[in-house]
């Protein structure tokens, strides 16, 4: 028997031209999130969030929902997680939150690298995997 589990899903799609629309659902034995993101493609930047907290062991929870809003303008260039704590997380907000968002930041690159097929050779695709991943695992070290 299982004392806890967790499971957390995230689901990317194109929208039009230049947008990626993230879902995320982050469930576990005390918490039930979902949050749905859009990204710029040429900014890369959120430009829209929304999203509740279904499910939360204590009442004042819930009051970190209305954050999510704060999420929209986040740059996902460069200093992400510090971004996304200081809107989402931290001791005003949900570390859970924070966790669901950044791995829907994490399936937005994803969903970037797999557009690159549209648009590059599978040289210049690895080319640009190999120089954005330096340092990120044993492959791409």
């Amino acid at each position: 028997m299982y004392l806890f589990n967790r499971s957390i899903s995230v689901n990317v799609c194109l929208e039009g031209e230049t947008t990626l629309i993230v879902n995320g659902v982050f469930i576990d034995s005390n918490h039930e999130l979902c949050i749905t993101l859009a990204a710029d493609l040429k900014s890369y930047t959120i430009t829209s969030a929304d999203g509740e907290l279904r499910r939360a062991p204590h009442p004042d929870c819930v009051h970190t929902q209305k954050l999510i809003r704060e999420l929209v303008g986040v740059n996902l260039n460069h200093n992400v997680r510090r971004q996304i704590q200081a809107a989402v997380g931290l001791e005003h907000g949900c570390t859970h939150l924070t966790d669901l968002t950044l791995e829907c930041v994490k399936g937005l690159l994803q969903a970037k690298f797999q557009l690159m097929h549209r648009t590059m050779s599978p040289a210049e695709m690895t080319i640009q995997a190999e120089q954005k991943l330096k340092g990120s695992c044993l492959h791409y070290k």
